[in-house]
């Protein structure tokens, strides 16, 4: 009957399946970033293949074992016309990637095809994210820097028109999306964001918010805010006088502190990204890395910004979010996507052709 041929076999096309999704995203997200899914939200669909692949195996095995009891297998053919396990299994393969066809088609996907220029009336946000090692502890909870792509995501949620763009910063800091109105494209952007992007450990407040401000170059000289984003233990420079600096150039500057006072031990990982260990200081002990919540204030207030801390793993955002809405709203133009090519129906096609192959297949029939 060769079952277990049968079982292998569907398993590893579960694998491959799985890996060829996750593949075929990364390189959409880098070479098609401006590809969306119209119903994003029937993802979960892909996620029901698995269960479904389990539940055809054991009736597969319950219909094996039937057709054993009902005649010896050397008889089979001259009862049971073209039963065969494998036949089985192939036209079950078959409807299996059809509906996974389906489901992508469902999901409606859509190009990007005309980019227009648009006119709108905001305010211009610099959000700078610290992304130096410490970032890594969990004092919090999660990650640091977990909490802080989930703080963005919320920010950006409660903007309206508003242009924003993102600073990452360690021991250096440099632009890593200009100025935008357009979030999906700054969402691609904010994904990468991790500690691996700058080699030179540290923490130069001063030196973010100095990059933020060259970030505002084309920028109307009013409506400025840089959000500073960090666990707040300073090593590099002055953050107080660059946000005061900043405010003389007419732009706050609001800071979010993402540390307890108690603080955690940064954690160390090798090459795959699995954690080894603690950074260990030359007596042998774990380095503690704490908020700074007194220089992080005089930061703020310096910049004539508002102060948050993290409480838990939650960060309130109303503060800053209050502050930003107070500033004054000029217009800007930016470049956006406005009209889409929908290819659901490439991926359709594919699922009816499989229907149909599958359905041509022969079934077995019992002999009169």
């Amino acid at each position: 009957m060769r079952y277990k041929y049968s079982v292998i076999g569907l398993v590893l096309a579960e694998i491959v399946f799985a890996v060829t999704i996750v593949a075929c995203a990364l390189v959409l997200e880098e070479f098609a970033p401006h590809l969306e899914w119209h119903r994003g939200y029937w993802w979960w669909g892909l996620t029901v293949i698995p269960v479904i692949t389990v539940a055809y195996l054991i009736h597969l095995r319950w219909k094996v074992k039937a057709v054993e009891r009902l005649a010896d297998h050397h008889l089979l053919n001259g009862v049971i016309r073209g039963f065969s396990v494998g036949r089985q299994s192939w036209r079950f393969f078959i409807w299996r990637v059809a509906f996974a066809f389906g489901v992508l088609a469902l999901l409606g996907p859509k190009v990007g095809s005309k980019l227009v220029e648009i006119e709108s009336k905001g305010s211009d946000i610099i959000i700078a994210i610290d992304v130096s090692n410490s970032m890594m502890a969990e004092d919090l909870g999660p990650p640091r820097l977990e909490i802080a792509h989930q703080t963005v995501n919320r920010i950006l949620s409660k903007l309206g028109s508003d242009r924003v763009g993102i600073v990452v910063f360690a021991g250096d800091a440099f632009v890593q999306c200009p100025l935008t109105s357009d979030y999906t494209s700054l969402k691609i952007f904010l994904n990468t964001v991790s500690t691996s992007l700058i080699s030179s450990q540290g923490t130069a407040i001063g030196n973010a918010i100095d990059v933020g401000m060259k970030a505002f170059e084309n920028a109307p000289a009013n409506g400025r805010a840089i959000v500073v984003i960090t666990d707040g233990e300073n090593h590099e420079d002055d953050p107080v006088a660059a946000a005061a600096a900043a405010l003389d150039a007419g732009t706050t500057v609001h800071v979010m502190g993402l540390a307890s006072t108690e603080g955690g031990p940064i954690p160390r990982f090798n090459r795959n990204g699995k954690k080894i260990g603690f950074k260990e200081d030359s007596s042998g002990q774990p380095v503690v890395s704490k908020l700074d919540e007194s220089t992080l204030l005089s930061t703020a207030q310096a910049g004539g910004g508002v102060f948050t801390k993290a409480s838990n793993s939650y960060l309130d955002i109303t503060p800053t979010i209050n502050a930003i809405n107070k500033l004054e709203k000029s217009k800007s133009t930016d470049l956006r996507f406005t009209d889409y090519d929908h290819k659901f129906q490439y991926l359709a096609i594919l699922c009816i052709a499989l229907l149909i192959i599958e359905s041509v297949i022969p079934k077995p029939r019992i002999k009169a």
